[in-house]
């Protein structure tokens, strides 16, 4: 899951569509931060009046965090940019990736298709926003990197942050079961992407094989990897767009890189990016925060130090001690960093606690 984490977990909605001209090249792209150096974020979404912008940002300095990743349209972002550099606030534009709708009626053969035949522009799966376009169709590509040009050339943005850059989850993490009705033991037809007939034409001319003969396509390894290297692709030309604007481009992924893969076909330690921020929400997996110290050193692990990882830590499921104990274990496991979901919606009794490990 994400952090939207469905309509009946935390709130849904989608980032409005901007297109736009290519902008002029900036310099070249800064590191996001030194090796030695440690670097706090927040995910925020929604509009707000100057003032409360102001508020916001103050807070965010306080503790301890100075790069907030915004969910707003482009003009809206564009006017908080320079609010937030007034608290030394740098700001990434938040962009919601693969999953969009509003193309239902004009381009219906740009969304992706389950192993029953099911679009997910007439038939989504879980909740009636999970409509995922296909990683494979060029349009669809194309259309991405419009909005990710737009974005990363608004004036003094500090950089691109893709999320849902994935397909729908094949399986959903355990905590979440009971709150749909069903057990996913192992990848079952209806939440299994994407195989719409140019994924299955392009897998089936490289392999000789549609992947709807197959009797078990999640045994069928060549099959799986088409699925990790359609979103890899993608994620390689919108980093090229971030690249061309001279801004760092980082991603909201999966909490590990066995977990990503297994339940999104997303291989993030091999994605061209400057961070990832991995969503280490032991909620969803019904683990206590224990869990975050070794599932964030896999990810350092698998990364090899190309590039840095920042700890997503999801607020509402934890107390404000446990928060703190939370950033301990990620900074342990070797995170450069944390994330907190959400910088608006966080109490004064977890901006306390949190604060006191970011700022010892």
């Amino acid at each position: 899951m994400d952090r939207r984490q469905f309509l009946q977990v935390s709130g849904a909605g989608t980032v409005g569509l901007a297109g736009g001209a290519s902008a002029p090249a900036r310099a070249a792209v800064a590191p996001l931060s030194a090796p030695a150096d440690l670097k706090h974020w927040t995910w925020v979404r929604g509009t707000r009046l100057d003032a409360e912008w102001r508020q916001l940002f103050g807070q965010f300095r306080d503790v301890g965090i100075t790069a907030a990743l915004i969910d707003v349209d482009a003009e809206a972002l564009a006017a908080v940019v320079p609010i937030a550099a007034e608290s030394g606030i740098e700001v990434h534009a938040w962009m919601i990736t693969m999953m969009e709708g509003g193309f239902e009626d004009e381009h219906p053969e740009w969304y992706a298709v389950n192993r029953d035949g099911e679009s997910t522009a007439t038939d989504p799966p879980y909740v009636d926003y999970y409509k995922f376009m296909c990683p494979s169709r060029e349009p669809v590509r194309r259309h991405k990197e419009a909005r990710a040009r737009r974005l990363a050339g608004i004036e003094g943005i500090a950089g691109l942050h893709l999320d849902y850059i994935r397909v729908p989850d094949v399986i959903l993490p355990s905590a979440l079961w009971p709150t749909y009705g069903i057990v996913q033991d192992r990848e079952y037809a209806p939440y299994d992407y994407c195989y719409c007939e140019v994924c299955r034409g392009r897998f089936e001319a490289r392999t000789g094989i549609d992947p709807l003969a197959l009797e078990d396509p999640s045994q069928n390894r060549a099959w799986v990897q088409y699925r990790y290297d359609t979103i890899t692709e993608v994620v390689h030309g919108l980093s090229q767009v971030a690249r061309a604007a001279g801004v760092p481009i980082t991603a909201a992924v999966f909490p590990s890189p066995s977990i990503a893969r297994t339940l999104v076909r997303q291989d993030w330690p091999r994605w061209p990016l400057d961070a990832v921020l991995p969503m280490v929400y032991n909620w969803f997996y019904e683990e206590g925060t224990d869990w975050i110290e070794p599932t964030v050193r896999e990810g350092v692990t698998d990364l090899g130090g190309r590039f840095p990882l920042y700890a997503g830590l999801y607020v509402a499921e934890l107390t404000p001690d446990q928060l703190a104990e939370a950033a301990r274990r990620a900074l342990a496991g070797g995170a450069r960093g944390v994330v907190v979901f959400e910088g608006a919606g966080t109490s004064p009794e977890h901006w306390a606690a949190l604060g006191a490990v970011l700022r010892a």
